[in-house]
């Protein structure tokens, strides 16, 4: 008798564990990260979601859980993120303390521009992300890390400064992002800073914008400031 129960015990985790529903994806998510899935659907091994990323819709997110990750001590996934005007696929695993994410692929500028709104920037062109890596920390995801690039085609930016908006031109610009939450924007083959940005712990996003930047927009910045310095810094809460 005790075998029978047991052996139904065991079903019913080999169940349990084989469906367990898409939504517990989103509880692996750090804290205050801006990030949830939405409308989750499948398994928590294979599914798929609505993303939304600071308040905004980023796509169609689908995963598929990577059994060789058990062996890093790790929950990994293969994960694509689709949309009418972006494509990018990656690795993304969940660690003990971290949630760690690979991605490459391309996105149109009309995507991207919803996060630049609150600072009062536009782009246009297309971008192309390369070897893109962070790692956040579920309970400080201030204090992550990333690396990889970002290239931008080039074109029409338009910008505020002060109460005016401004339009210009700008040529390929590469960003590196940094060891920290932060990026560095450059001129393709250039190596004078155009933009810094950074997270803060307090959860701020700060912008910085260089004299090169305002010379190359097409409204140089009063003084004589070197071209690497930074001229006005932005700031918005993101959580």
């Amino acid at each position: 008798m005790i075998r029978y129960v047991v052996v139904g015990l065991l079903l019913f985790l080999g169940f349990a564990v084989a469906f367990a529903p898409a939504s517990l994806v989103g509880t692996a998510l750090p804290e205050r990260s801006g990030v949830q899935l939405l409308t989750p659907s499948g398994t928590v091994w294979r599914g798929q979601a609505e993303l939304l990323a600071g308040g905004q819709p980023a796509g169609a997110l689908t995963w598929r859980f990577r059994p060789v990750t058990i062996l890093q001590g790790t929950l990994g996934y293969d994960v694509t993120l689709d949309g009418p005007e972006h494509g990018l696929a990656g690795r993304v695993a969940a660690g003990p303390g971290a949630l760690s994410l690979r991605l490459d692929g391309q996105a149109e500028a009309t995507f991207v521009n919803r996060w630049l709104g609150p600072y009062d920037i536009a782009i246009s062109g297309p971008l192309t992300v390369a070897g893109l890596e962070a790692t956040v920390p579920y309970r400080a995801p201030a204090e992550g890390r990333t690396a990889g690039t970002v290239e931008w085609a080039g074109g029409m930016v338009r910008y505020r400064l002060g109460r005016r908006v401004h339009d210009g031109s700008l040529p390929p610009l590469v960003a590196y992002l940094g060891e920290g939450l932060e990026a560095v924007v450059y001129p393709q083959g250039g190596q004078t800073p155009l933009l810094t940005a950074r997270l803060l712990p307090s959860g701020f996003a700060r912008i910085g914008v260089t004299a090169l930047f305002t010379r190359l927009a097409g409204n140089p910045w009063p003084g004589s400031h070197a071209d690497h310095e930074v001229v006005l810094e932005v700031e918005e809460q993101l959580f």
